[in-house]
């Protein structure tokens, strides 16, 4: 792993119940177009089955958050995507930034089954 330490991101999200749906529907494109990002080295998305509406999204990017803000949180496909999603939100986004270690970073096959695999 080079000096550099990646970027990753949670983002977690607390959807109205009955709108599920929908906000996935709006956030799928973005999900795709995130993946497709030359920087965009993971990203997946995770619920909490005890809570139903609890969603996680788990971003790993190989630039800062200084470029992530003004860089990645810029593109034009966010700007569509808010006033699609926030409806559904029972209270505001929370993104919390983290810098990979990745001394621990292990994984099997089974992990990445049911995955795509880009770039």
């Amino acid at each position: 792993m080079s000096s550099h330490k990646q970027l990753t991101l949670f983002v977690t999200f607390k959807i109205k119940p009955d709108r599920i749906e929908e906000w996935k529907e709006a956030h799928r494109p973005v999900w795709a177009a995130c993946a497709a990002e030359t920087e965009c080295l993971f990203f997946d998305v995770y619920s909490d089955p005890a809570t139903p509406g609890m969603f996680r999204f788990v971003e790993i990017w190989s630039k800062s958050r200084q470029w992530f803000e003004k860089e990645q949180m810029t593109k034009p496909y966010y700007a569509t995507l808010w006033p699609k999603s926030e409806p559904c939100w029972e209270e505001p986004a929370k993104i919390e930034y983290f810098e990979r270690e990745g001394e621990g970073c292990t994984f099997k096959q089974g992990f990445l089954d049911g995955g795509r695999r880009s770039g």
